[in-house]
């Protein structure tokens, strides 16, 4: 009966160390999975995204008061156009370095991989696009 009970208990505590790592597990992957997913899609929601995900880790890094973060947002706002306009006035440097360094990779690629990076640059090309009319759009309102 006691050797009944100790393996009872074996069975229990064996199983909790299943469960438990089970859920560890479980956690792990659905957070690198969400990482991976939310890192990929972050540029979709483009530069206006950003620009709110700044004003929003200002306002939970330093408490901000409500007040606070309606007194800071043209700030950010006008700091955000700035950076962008800076960037935009090098891209066509930019735009250069990277067509060169596109048109040297794809002498090591097969077909199917200089299919796959032309499909990464047009991407880019759509992202630095959106931000340009956000930009562009920025610069009116004032």
């Amino acid at each position: 009966m006691q050797e009944e009970s100790i393996m009872t208990r074996g069975k229990l505590w064996t199983g909790l160390i299943v469960l438990f790592l089970a859920g560890t597990l479980t956690g792990i992957v659905g957070t690198t999975l969400y990482q991976h997913y939310e890192h990929g899609h972050r540029w979709e929601r483009g530069p206006a995204a950003h620009k709110e995900r700044i004003l929003k880790r200002l306002t939970e890094e330093l408490s901000l008061t409500s007040d606070q973060q309606a007194d800071i947002e043209p700030i950010v706002h006008q700091v955000h156009v700035e950076i962008l306009r800076l960037r935009f006035q090098h891209h066509p440097e930019v735009e250069q370095i990277l067509t060169q360094g596109i048109t040297a990779l794809k002498t090591k690629l097969s077909e199917d991989q200089q299919a796959k990076l032309d499909g990464m640059h047009a991407q880019l090309q759509r992202r630095w696009q959106v931000s340009r009319d956000y930009l562009q759009a920025a610069q009116e309102r004032r």
